[in-house]
């Protein structure tokens, strides 16, 4: 899996340093292996110099103002003038980068009230408070522009984005009957880009905190940190997702607690193991140890201190008692369609967390219009998808959705409310055609830790190049599907084609799927779409009467393999050509 970080991107600028060079400052003359100019406004001169050819490709200082070196992602930032994450998504459009496209792309949030904020007043009892209870400085607190507000009785902490806009801020009153709270439907941004350091970009490198009062313990330690929102909800990942793409290293520094833990986690799982670290502090929380006299020192040697996540399934059977408890007690549901539910968890068929299913039929069968009917369904319990329809243009899968939910008759303004309606919730591969292996594997962990999509729809595995002759890279695929969901407990759907039946109108069988049996074999379910035979031999020779045409039913769903439970069995429906959808005869 290919998993762009910011260094593979600085790295891929420097391996065309002098193309780079040349479109962010055209007046740079090249001196052997080094571009120089005046400055980062590329006037003339030659005290900048880049590092073009070479060992050092993409290196660069200027020898006049010791505060302006980097690489070239770092020149990028600041000749443009532009945040961090602007200069990344602009370097990606250079080197041709594509990513997932979503519909739509940007959710509109509120912008917070005007409010009667000041400066905390030096002998009030916010910065006694603050001060004498809870160790911060005054230029701690006016780093990160901590004002008060007498007519909400609270301390304001302001949330402004890595630009300077204010998006959100938080509340806390004092006294015995604490209340926090923020602005109402404002983005769940993190609190403390306004006081990161320039080190912290250069250095690839910030902490991430529970609470604002942490992360400003940490910043008066000297290390650069973030607060995330309120709660232990990870809406924040998505929002700050390219704001977060500078750092190559995030240090987690979440409560000591259980709930600490469980949210330590999620968020390695989604911006990645490869790309965190966990601190590990004596007290509670970073706040809890400046009260009891820890220092600046200590907190560098936590740092230092810090460890990679363990590595994945290694464990030792004496690690597994909690485990072994949780496996043995009742499993709540999971998702399934209405009529596929029989008896749980014994019988009928159950899309299970941290599986993967493979979809089969003939062609026409209706592979991709019952996928379709299933993203509605699970679009309904508000879960996020990603989706490689390869096979079909986005808008042509949107339009047969927007059917579905709405009819027929599908106009401007019923597509507008759909697509705003339904674009926080899907994710799309933009292609029809083929892909690469790893563009796709990039994308698919992209999906799952940008946007915490649960279910993932490939369609098909032969558009995907070099797979439909080559069977050991087909099992190599089908490993890393299993890999992806075992990881993060999503469900993955692979569509697969079957070979053409020796006869009209048979019923299909998993061994009919095309490819290499370790397709089947490595797969936990197996379903296959068929058309209903009898149904079918009937219309062909004209003999279908209208009767049994309004009794008969039209598609069938056959389970052929479910490792979970063994449960085998068939689901005959009836199909809407009107609406796409179907329903249990």
């Amino acid at each position: 899996m290919v998993d762009l970080t910011v260094s593979d991107i600085s790295q891929r600028l420097a391996d065309q340093a002098q193309a780079v060079v040349t479109t962010l400052l055209p007046g740079a003359k090249l001196h052997g292996n080094v571009m120089v100019c005046g400055n980062i406004a590329g006037d003339p001169g030659e005290s900048l110099k880049i590092h073009v050819h070479g060992t050092y490709a993409g290196n660069w200082k200027d020898w006049s103002n010791d505060a302006d070196h980097g690489d070239l992602l770092d020149l990028w930032r600041l000749s443009k003038g532009v945040t961090a994450a602007e200069s990344i998504r602009q370097a990606k459009q250079f080197l041709g980068i594509v990513e997932p496209a979503r519909y739509n792309e940007a959710r509109s949030y509120a912008k917070p009230p005007p409010i009667n904020s000041a400066e905390l007043d030096a002998g009030g009892v916010a910065m006694a408070y603050l001060r004498d209870k809870r160790g911060l400085h005054r230029d701690t607190l006016a780093a990160f522009k901590v004002e008060g507000c007498k007519e909400k009785g609270a301390i304001v902490f302001p949330s402004y984005a890595p630009d300077g806009q204010l998006v959100n801020r938080s509340y806390r009153t004092l006294g015995e009957k604490k209340k926090v709270w923020q602005d109402k439907d404002c983005a769940p941004s993190m609190f403390g880009w306004q006081a990161l350091s320039q080190d912290a970009y250069k250095a690839k490198t910030v902490l991430l905190a529970e609470g604002q009062i942490d992360a400003m313990t940490w910043h008066q330690w000297g290390i650069s940190a973030l607060s995330i929102p309120n709660g232990t909800g990870c809406a924040w990942i998505e929002y700050e997702w390219d704001n977060l793409a500078p750092f190559d290293c995030f240090l987690l520094a979440f409560d000591q607690d259980e709930a600490g833990k469980k949210i330590t986690k999620t968020v390695i799982d989604r911006l990645g193991n490869h790309r965190c670290k966990v601190v590990t502090i004596p007290k509670k929380d970073a706040n809890e140890c400046l009260m009891a006299g820890f220092t600046a020192q200590d907190a560098a040697e936590w740092v230092a201190q810090a460890a990679m996540p363990r590595v994945r399934r290694v464990v030792a059977a004496g690690e597994l008692e909690g485990r072994m408890v949780a496996e043995i007690q009742p499993k709540d549901e999971p998702f399934t369609l209405p009529w596929m539910a029989k008896r749980w968890p014994h019988s009928g068929f159950w899309f299970r967390p941290g599986e993967v299913t493979l979809w089969g039929g003939f062609t026409g069968a209706g592979k991709s219009t019952m996928l379709n009917f299933l993203k509605a369904q699970i679009l309904a319990e508000q879960t996020p998808i990603f989706e490689a329809s390869l096979e079909m243009r986005v808008e042509t899968t949107l339009r047969k959705m927007a059917t579905m939910f709405n009819g027929p008759h599908l106009n401007e303004e019923i597509i507008t409310r759909f697509v705003r309606g339904v674009g926080d919730y899907l994710i799309f591969a933009d292609v029809v055609g083929s892909m690469k292996r790893a563009e796709l594997m990039e994308m698919l962990w992209y999906a799952f830790r940008r946007y915490g999509c649960r279910h993932f729809i490939i369609d098909s595995l032969m558009r995907i190049e070099e797979l439909e002759e080559d069977y050991p890279a087909q099992g190599d695929f089908c490993n890393k599907l299993q890999d992806l969901a075992k990881q993060t407990q999503v469900h993955l759907h692979l569509v697969c084609h079957l070979a053409k039946p020796s006869q009209q109108m048979e019923r299909p069988s998993m061994y009919a799927i095309k490819g290499s049996s370790l397709l089947v074999n490595n797969a936990d379910n197996v379903l296959l779409v068929c058309r209903n035979p009898e149904k079918e031999k009937l219309r062909k020779s004209e003999k279908l009467t209208n009767e049994q045409d309004a009794t008969m039913h039209d598609t069938e769903i056959i389970v052929e393999k479910q490792r979970e439970t063994g449960w085998t069995g068939m689901f005959k429906l009836k199909f809407d050509p009107i609406r796409y959808t179907y329903k249990a005869l």
